[in-house]
């Protein structure tokens, strides 16, 4: 900036670069760290009195983007047009959410030259089965009644809004069966995904959103099994939701080992879109925006800069200089977006700096009117005006201000740059790509946001270059995928000579021991003491036993060398961020991971712990498949219904009825979910064996009185219906559950559970 109202203290956008002091440590990291990385860095006469520090030990390689022209594993090559690729994703249009915008647009850019090469694109979409569903997530002015129609949709988007006839027409669409699970808003499929894939198409898969795309997955066969090669593309940080929801301080923690369970398990590449984002597999994960913004953001951007290089430019009504200031925000209206934040921001602006400020706000959520009394009690000049489509804006306003640091990677920024305007934002890791360009104000203060917000109303925008244009398009973004997504073969190499070290293994990081920093020196400096003793001791010992006429000189030298082991441990660093590691490969950690999970999820009770886990109108995947291989065998499946195969143990049963509809409403309890699907899954697995329940007390008054009743092979199973069917407490279940495993053992007949 050139000029700053006086009660404003200069900021200048750049900042010059800080100076290493005395005491910073610098890590050096290499591209890619050979397990015999051992050589200790020598003070630099540059960095007098700067420690540098170097690996130590044996690592696992820091995976990376490949490189042009780098050789690549063939089976790994996104940029291979003979692959076929499969894009499985979360969402679809018309619901305009990330997860179902982005995806499309990257499957739509991937099929160009690969029709001629013999490969395919194929985008896997939710398919909304219920009618409700589909009011509730698309409006009830969106109703579609079968594939075919939201297909065309589809397409038509991208040819008419996209612009891209070619892709409308080459882009193979597929659809699994999904239902919402309206406490999270968000939609599951109900069945297995991998069965509707012919093994003869699958080369490599695209899970946007892995963790949510697992969380309650039906019984089948793997991905990671199913697929060459599996990459991952982490859109949402689901660790910071958890925190604003109930019990967080149980559920985050849970959420973030469960996310990072389900990318482990189920992917080879784990793309994150921005540093904010915590570790998921450190050995498979990078950090990079894989995503674009759409032609017509950047063509308007072109408009704008044939605008400020005019000889109108300096006096434009929007994009001038000297013209009234236009100043938005667009989102979801939500508290956790910092709409907040931005009311006092504005507010500091006005009462410090004597800034006339006038902040239009388009968008709909939860909060809206609560956000809109507030902004009128502060008295800020803040009209609501709803959604609107952000390429509506275009030629309106010249200053996009975003303050939230909940976003992974905020799309709504890229799209203001591509159009040409100023985006005042936060330094946040979930900026860090932005803040490349000219055109983006980051702020780390307050007294920064107001000379940022005043330099852009002061100023014209930075016209758009095409080398800027191009990094924001989603040429650019697929270009960047494939190079993420994709495994160098030095990368392998190094991971294959890392993974036969003696040392290999998988370090996991912990909660603090101990909280109290005061508490954990006074441990750390105790500890200390007595090592300092022992040490002494050891010395003395050590030369006794070198004195020593009574050992053979073989022992006394292995002695001796174990004593002088020193125990250089850093307490500190232990007491507040302890590492697990694991004497375990990533792989063979992986494996395990997927077989543990294999194993709970197509257990007859995985549908009672899916439903504990979260997945009330989801859960129910293992009665699903039942009811949908029982419809197959009646004959009364459409033609388009999967091939489902039950996994080992389970059995069908019969088809669920209106009275069992897990997404009736008033069925809001969490028991009651439970004992629904209890009810549901007391099938047999030996038709010759009966097991009853009577809820009633027995005699010794401790619980449920369970009689065991041998049938003859004759006899059929009838299922329980009615409210008497099963009607047990939390208490007498878990006795359930536990008479159970316990007669498991001496019994000849098969449980129910």
């Amino acid at each position: 900036p050139t000029s700053y109202p006086p009660s404003i203290g200069k900021v200048d956008k750049k900042v010059a670069p800080q100076t290493v002091g005395t005491d910073d440590i610098v890590h050096v990291v290499p591209d890619v760290i050979s397990p015999q990385s051992t050589t200790h860095a020598k003070k630099s006469s540059a960095l007098k009195g700067t420690s540098v520090k170097l690996a130590t030990e044996p690592l696992l390689p820091t995976p990376r983007t490949v490189k042009p022209g780098e050789p690549v594993l063939p089976h790994t090559d996104l940029s291979d047009k003979s692959k076929n690729i499969w894009i499985v994703t979360t969402a679809a249009l018309p619901w305009m959410t990330g997860t179902a915008v982005n995806p499309l647009l990257r499957a739509a850019y991937m099929t160009i030259g690969r029709k001629a090469a013999g490969g395919s694109v194929t985008l896997m979409l939710p398919w909304v089965e219920k009618r409700s569903d589909q009011e509730r997530v698309y409006g009830k002015d969106r109703i579609f009644e079968n594939e075919e129609q939201q297909e065309e949709f589809i397409r038509n988007w991208l040819r008419n809004t996209a612009n891209m006839k070619d892709a409308s027409k080459d882009l193979r669409i597929r659809w699994y069966t999904a239902w919402q699970e309206r406490a999270e808003n968000s939609l599951y499929a109900m069945g297995d995904i991998t069965a509707l894939m012919p093994a003869e198409e699958v080369d490599i898969c695209v899970l946007e959103e892995p963790e949510h795309l697992n969380w309650y997955r039906a019984p089948g066969e793997s991905w990671t099994s199913k697929f060459k090669h599996v990459v991952g593309i982490v859109h949402t940080n689901y660790f910071v939701y958890a925190q604003e929801q109930p019990a967080a301080f149980i559920r985050a923690p849970g959420m973030r080992l469960l996310c990072s369970w389900m990318c482990r398990a189920h992917c080879h590449r784990v793309i994150k879109l921005s540093g904010t984002l915590g570790n998921f597999a450190p050995e498979k994960e990078l950090v990079e925006n894989v995503h674009g913004v759409r032609r017509t953001f950047l063509d308007a951007g072109k408009q704008v800069r044939d605008i400020i290089v005019s000889r109108k430019g300096a006096t434009h009504e929007v994009f001038g200089p000297d013209a009234t200031p236009t100043i938005y925000f667009i989102g979801k209206m939500l508290w956790s977006k910092g709409l907040g934040s931005l009311m006092e921001l504005i507010q500091y602006a006005e009462e410090s700096a004597g800034l006339k400020v006038k902040v239009d706000m388009y968008g709909g959520g939860p909060d809206k009117d609560e956000a809109e009394a507030r902004a009128k009690k502060m008295g800020l000049d803040m009209p609501f005006h709803g959604p609107l489509d952000h390429g509506e804006l275009t030629a309106s306003h010249k200053i996009f201000i975003n303050p939230s640091t909940s976003e992974v990677l905020c799309t709504t920024v890229a799209e203001a740059l591509a159009m040409g305007k100023f985006v005042v934002l936060p330094s946040h890791p979930s900026n860090d790509f932005f803040e490349q360009f000219p055109n983006c104000l980051a702020y780390t203060n307050k007294e920064e946001f107001v000379g940022n917000l005043y330099y852009a109303m002061t100023h014209s925008p930075e016209p758009l270059t095409k080398e800027y244009a191009y990094a924001l398009s989603w040429q650019a973004a697929t270009e960047r995928f494939e190079a993420a997504g994709s495994i160098s073969v030095a990368e392998a190499e190094a991971m294959k000579e890392a993974l036969t070290s003696e040392d290999a293994g998988v370090e996991i990081g912990l909660p603090p021991l101990i909280k109290d920093e005061v508490e954990r020196k006074k441990i750390a400096s105790s500890i200390r003491l007595s090592r300092l003793r022992y040490r002494d001791f050891r010395s003395r010992l050590s030369q006794e036993i070198k004195n020593s006429n009574v050992l053979p000189k073989e022992v006394q030298q292995q002695l001796v060398t174990e004593l002088d082991k020193r125990l250089n441990l850093n307490l500190e660093k232990m007491l507040s961020s302890p590492i697990l590691k694991l004497e375990l490969s990533p792989a063979e950690l992986d494996k395990q991971l997927l077989d543990f999970y294999v194993e709970i999820s197509g257990a007859p009770y995985g549908d009672v712990l899916r439903i504990i886990g979260g997945g009330t109108n989801v859960g129910k995947q293992n009665l699903y498949l039942k009811q949908l291989t029982r419809e197959k065998e009646r004959g009364r499946t459409n033609a388009k219904t999967p091939d489902f195969t039950l996994p080992p143990g389970l059995s069908s049963s019969p088809p669920l009825s209106d009275e069992d509809d897990f997404d009736a409403e008033g069925i809001s309890k969490p028991t009651r979910w439970v004992k629904r699907v209890v009810n549901k899954n007391l099938f047999q697995k030996n038709p010759g064996v009966i097991t009853t329940l009577n809820s009633k007390k027995s005699n010794k008054g401790d619980g449920m009185q369970m009689s065991l009743m041998n049938m003859h092979s004759k006899a059929k199973y009838q299922p329980r219906t009615g409210s008497n069917s099963l009607n047990l407490s939390s208490k007498q279940m878990a006795c359930h559950f536990s008479s159970h495993h316990q007669i498991r053992s001496r019994a000849s007949y098969s449980p129910l559970i």
